[in-house]
């Protein structure tokens, strides 16, 4: 499993390692539409794009994905396969994160906006791209982080952890 720390996303990290970190299980999910294009998540707070997904409210972690993927984009999904997971200290926080992401398809629109209060609050709103589109843009969003251009702590976690995961379907 592929590890990360604050060492691995930020060249001078600004927070120390804590004696203990909480854990946090989370879940994201790759969805490919009918046309083959993969959803993408942005709002006009940070824009920048990253894949679907939040915390898991269960054990289940399949469910969990589909529930994200219905929140995020209006979409039900089926999933496919696990794609594969990653470890997160964050320091800031004190957060241990375990990621599981999947790889899922569409199987109907929904008409229902299930986005969070602080997700409509924020835009937050899907866009659908090719694969290699989507690589490339998280590749140039990999770059701005490894750049030191992402002001966001866990914008640019999520960021390299995402990039991560989209090239596991290569």
């Amino acid at each position: 499993m592929k590890i990360l720390k604050d060492n691995d996303i930020f060249k001078n990290p600004e927070h120390t390692e804590p004696n203990s970190y909480e854990d946090r299980q989370t879940v994201k999910i790759i969805i490919k539409n009918d046309k083959g294009e993969i959803a993408l998540i942005t709002n006009p707070i940070h824009n920048f794009f990253l894949l679907p997904g939040g915390g898991a409210e269960s054990n289940n972690l399949e469910k969990e994905a589909e529930r994200e993927a219905l929140e995020e984009t209006h979409c039900y999904t089926k999933i496919i396969k696990e794609v594969g997971k990653i470890e997160e200290f964050r320091n800031r926080n004190a957060k241990h994160y375990i990621t599981t992401c999947s790889l899922a398809e569409v199987i109907k629109k929904s008409d229902e906006d299930l986005r969070t209060e602080e997700e409509k609050k924020n835009g937050l709103i899907v866009q659908w791209f090719e694969y290699d589109e989507a690589l490339r843009i998280l590749q140039k969003q990999t770059k701005q982080v490894n750049n030191g251009e992402v002001k966001f702590y866990n914008t640019a976690f999520n960021i390299i952890r995402d990039y991560y995961f989209l090239t596991l379907l290569k």
